[in-house]
């Protein structure tokens, strides 16, 4: 190992082992852990503009919190976000706020979510023992180099109007400062070249980086298709590449592929060992696809992890992630039992299913997440939590979070001098990119189909997460699918679901797939 290397993996970790100590310390006793939590974030927020409206100075337990404070969703706090972007303080927090990170979400209203320097701490609280678990089953793995794709490409900057930032300059910042400074010097993408000035160059320079680490260990992306479409590019191109790579990798880049031009990725980088990246509810179908260019390669699945906080991280060889129980007070909404009680984190039965619910030091209390978990069994004393899928009627194929809201305000424009009977959005999940395809009852000829669908297009690029996808090329574009008697058709496919005519809301958007099949169409 070179001394430098050496050094790293030293700093990296002493500060993973800390956080590490303290989760191992809480897991055998969850609910301590929560409370001593609860009762620091009480003494700083409670003097705060929010704290005081809803008298957190008067809530000194976690049942007293699960009595009096009201569950919140993003109209619940969007306000108070609006006066922090304008300048104001000691608003949801009373450390300052660093920077505002973007997410979309179900409703029409942009999401701009505060980050403390508490909060990244502890998102802290969960990536290091998730790393230093690595770190004790891989231990080989940290003195290899690595890539992790968590900064977006060609993504513009943006500030407040009272001037503070919005997007994190380099996602690496949801780890501990030792952290950040060894996976800089780690990383075989350094994160300058998310700020390539197009896509197509970004997409070439992560290309010849990854190409260039013959020492490559570890990957993590988000979604699976994010990998498999680079490795997919690398495919096609590597001939126009390979007079850019060094002589020695270039051999490794040849040998690379089979007779018949398949890419094996564990002969280009014989030192990975392990791949990182969401594996449950949709993300399930894209790992077949990874699986071609990595059969045999280690994947870990992510835990939960919004951009409003983290509820659960992986551990090597358990069945799902874990709570992430020294990060924020967790609460959980019963999903099956009646009038959807609240649970904590001690609390959960195995088998059953919960919505999260997080408080945390960016502000939020018993903020409401639009996820789906299942408590699958218990780690120690803590639940293992599978993820899924939404709550609310959003789509979410390859990261492009399209919701209903967005969906029927985009059609009802589009639409706006169409006479039709009918018509829904919903994602078609076809290989090899999936789509989303517009199912029309209407008089159009094909060249006005067409049109129409360009048009859907334009507009739904108007949404962040959506248009990234299509830039990265993880979606193909909207098309129209003529049907007939698409509203009946409709009717029936939901009563089908076990609703009743009466129970039926109008729709312009469903999440699911298969409506080829039910509207009589062919898939295609």
């Amino acid at each position: 190992m070179r001394p430098l290397t050496l050094t790293l993996t030293a700093a990296w970790a002493l500060s993973r082992r800390s956080t590490a100590r303290t989760f191992e310390e809480a897991s055998r006793r969850p609910r301590r852990a929560q409370e001593a939590w609860f009762a620091r974030l009480q003494r700083s927020a409670k003097d705060t503009a929010y704290g005081t409206a809803i008298g957190l100075g008067s809530v000194y337990s976690l049942d007293d919190l699960r009595r009096r404070a009201p569950v919140t969703t993003w109209e619940d706090v969007a306000p108070w976000v609006e006066r922090i972007a304008a300048g104001e303080r000691r608003v949801l927090t009373s450390e300052p706020v660093l920077v505002f990170q973007r997410t979309s979400g179900s409703t029409a209203l942009p999401k701009r979510v505060p980050y403390t320097q508490g909060l990244l701490d502890d998102f802290s609280a969960a990536t290091g023992p998730w790393l230093d678990d690595l770190f004790r089953h891989f231990p080989a793995m940290f003195r290899t180099r690595q890539y992790w794709s968590l900064s977006p490409a060609a993504r513009a900057p943006e500030t407040t109007p009272a001037g503070l930032r919005v997007g994190l300059d380099d996602d690496t910042e949801y780890f501990g400062r030792a952290t950040r400074f060894a996976m800089a010097k780690l990383m075989v993408v350094p994160s300058q070249v998310a700020q390539a000035p197009t896509m197509e160059a970004w997409r070439e320079q992560t290309l010849l980086r990854l190409i260039e680490a013959g020492d490559l260990g570890f990957i993590s992306v988000w979604n699976p298709s994010f990998l498999t479409l680079l490795l997919e590019a690398l495919a096609t191109r590597w001939q126009s590449l390979a007079p850019s790579v060094s002589p020695q990798r270039r051999t490794a880049l040849e040998r690379a592929f089979d007779a018949h031009g398949g890419l094996d990725g564990a002969a280009l980088w014989p030192s990975l060992a392990l791949i990182s990246c969401w594996t449950d509810a949709w993300a399930a179908s894209a790992v077949p696809a990874l699986r071609r260019f990595f059969p045999t390669t280690p994947l870990q699945g992510k835990g939960l992890l919004a951009t409003e906080g983290v509820v659960s991280f992986p551990l090597w060889g358990q069945p799902a992630p874990v709570a992430a129980v020294t990060s924020h007070l967790l609460e959980f909404e019963a999903l099956e039992d009646e009038g959807r009680p609240t649970r904590f984190v001690d609390e959960l039965r195995e088998g059953a299913s919960y919505s999260p619910l997080l408080t945390t030091r960016g502000g939020l209390v018993r903020y409401r997440l639009p996820d789906v978990v299942r408590c699958v069994g218990h780690w120690r004393a803590l639940p293992m939590l599978r993820f899924e899928g939404r709550l609310d009627r959003t789509s979410d194929l390859r990261g492009e979070k399209l919701s209903a809201v967005v969906v029927e305000r985009v059609l009802a424009e589009a639409l706006r001098d169409v006479p039709h009977a009918f018509a829904l959005l919903a994602p078609s999940d076809a290989t090899p990119t999936p789509r989303y395809s517009l199912f029309l009852d209407a008089p159009l000829d094909e060249g006005r189909c067409s049109a129409l669908a360009a048009d859907v297009e334009e507009r739904l690029r108007d949404e962040f997460h959506y248009r990234y996808c299509r830039d990265l090329g993880q979606l193909g574009p909207v098309h129209v699918l003529k049907v007939h008697d698409g509203r009946a058709r409709w009717l029936a496919a939901m009563q089908a679901r076990g609703l009743t005519l009466g129970d039926i809301k109008p729709t312009a958007f469903d999440p699911a797939v298969g409506w080829e099949a039910r509207l009589g169409l062919t898939s295609r």
